[in-house]
């Protein structure tokens, strides 16, 4: 029975810095290390998921002496994400992404994992096939595998993949393989409109006509929207935060939406829950601010007037 979410991951250590100014071209800033935790979109969608009791397994590969392997793998097992089929390899390195910040402010610099295709065996496509939901980014399929072909086959054994829709979308191959792949798409109202600036109808439409579930569409403090094939849903976001920090919100709305899908909830249940989980993602410091349990979300919806 298909009943665990997989991560293709690409893990990568988020390292936070706090810094005094932006500096302008040319000049310099101090920065102050501040915070340093496992992260990556899938990691974090993946470490909500597990939080809410679901199981969760990774598909990784990290660099055999790569000193950031040995702190990953053991993030990954402090979170209840099952590691058994991350693979230590020679000539891989791990990724990372440097964070500053500076108020409100906040800026990105990623440096991405360096790694080889994965050799699909039957172990690897049997992982594929026997997931509910497969979780990624478009540029880790693509960096993943040599052709969609494994993930193909593993839509025909039932699985479904759902994507990260955050992308420039200026290579005409992603937004294919999209299309080709995506059962749901989770994505911000900014990328949402740079792929429909690249595509030939409504993202929408497209997806759900083709035989996709859904397409969510964040809108930050705002709340986020909710397509489905027959209907559509709209839930606005928790008011009055206290916020920390809002690194990681969206992956903690993907993660608790598919968490509360794998228990048999209703779209709107999902939708509602996810909506405050992200909230809740950004009163808490790091990537990993919306790893909470069920009755924490609760009990924070409740504190807030929130109604689920």
């Amino acid at each position: 029975m298909n009943d665990y979410l997989l991560t293709l991951l690409g893990s990568s250590v988020d390292e936070f810095y706090e810094a005094d100014s932006w500096p302008i071209l040319g000049d310099f800033t101090h920065a102050r290390h501040v915070y340093t935790s496992a992260g990556g979109c899938p990691l974090n969608v993946g470490a909500v998921c597990a939080s809410k009791g679901e199981k969760v397994k990774a598909l990784d590969m990290l660099g055999k002496e790569d000193p950031s392997t040995d702190f990953l793998l053991e993030e990954l097992k402090r979170l209840h994400i099952d590691t058994s089929h991350i693979q230590i390899r020679e000539n891989v390195s791990d990724g990372k992404v440097v964070i500053i910040l500076n108020g409100d402010q906040r800026t990105m610099f990623v440096v991405d994992p360096i790694r080889p295709f994965y050799e699909v065996d039957d172990k690897i496509q049997e992982l594929l096939n026997g997931s509910r939901y497969i979780y990624s980014l478009m540029h880790m399929i693509e960096r993943s595998f040599a052709s969609i072909d494994p993930l193909l086959e593993a839509k025909r054994s039932g699985a479904r993949v759902i994507l990260d829709g955050t992308s420039k979308y200026d290579d005409p191959s992603r937004v294919k393989v999209l299309y080709s792949l995506c059962d749901g798409l989770f994505i911000n109202e900014t990328d949402y409109e740079r792929l429909k600036e690249h595509s030939h109808n409504e993202p929408k439409d497209i997806i759900l006509n083709s035989g996709g579930e859904f397409v969510a569409v964040t809108h930050g403090s705002r709340g986020s929207t909710l397509y489905l094939k027959d209907r559509t849903l709209y839930r606005e976001s928790v008011k009055h935060l206290d916020v920390l920090d809002s690194t990681g919100a969206g992956d903690a709305f993907a993660g608790c939406f598919l968490a509360c899908l794998m228990k048999g909830m209703s779209y709107e249940e999902a939708l509602s829950l996810a909506t405050v989980n992200g909230a809740y993602a950004c009163t808490v410091f790091g990537g990993l601010g919306g790893v909470a349990s069920e009755e924490e979300l609760r009990l924070f919806a409740k504190e807030h007037d929130y109604d689920l």
